[in-house]
């Protein structure tokens, strides 16, 4: 019997390891997609593009984390529960909050990238971001 249960708990353990694995690869192929996207949209040179990424990369996270939390506070908002003013005044005052963290992020990625890439470029990259969030959600329904 105890030879039983450690089968399946390797087993079991084995392939949640190999399902965080496929995860993690998805995760690595989608950034590996984007980078690719936004270096050739923007057509950037070698010297520039190592650059570019570091600060675009620290930036990216920070504003991953921000969303994340963003729709977190939102969906608390938008749910059907009764709760008290003061909690719905506490989750909109850190939805005003979140928006300021979410421009100064931006202000300050534009500002250090600035310092790198050509205006043109710096102009263009919402856009490209938006044309790859646009080509993603176009796959991805494609997929289903």
């Amino acid at each position: 019997m105890i030879r039983f249960f450690l089968i399946l708990f390797v087993f079991f353990f084995q392939t949640n390891v190999a399902q965080d694995e496929a995860k993690r690869m998805t995760q690595e192929k989608f950034y590996a997609e984007k980078k690719l996207f936004i270096l050739n949209e923007l057509e950037l040179n070698e010297d520039i593009e190592k650059k570019f990424w570091d600060i675009y990369e620290k930036y990216d996270s920070q504003r991953l984390v921000l969303s994340r939390e963003i729709a977190m506070t939102n969906r608390k908002l938008l749910q059907n529960k009764i709760i008290e003013d003061f909690e719905i005044q506490e989750l909109i005052q850190k939805t005003y909050e979140n928006g300021s963290k979410s421009l100064e992020l931006k202000k300050n990625m534009f500002s250090e990238l600035s310092k790198i890439i050509e205006n043109e470029n710096l102009v263009r990259l919402p856009s490209v971001e938006l044309k790859f969030r646009q080509l993603m959600i176009s796959r991805a329904r494609n997929n289903k």
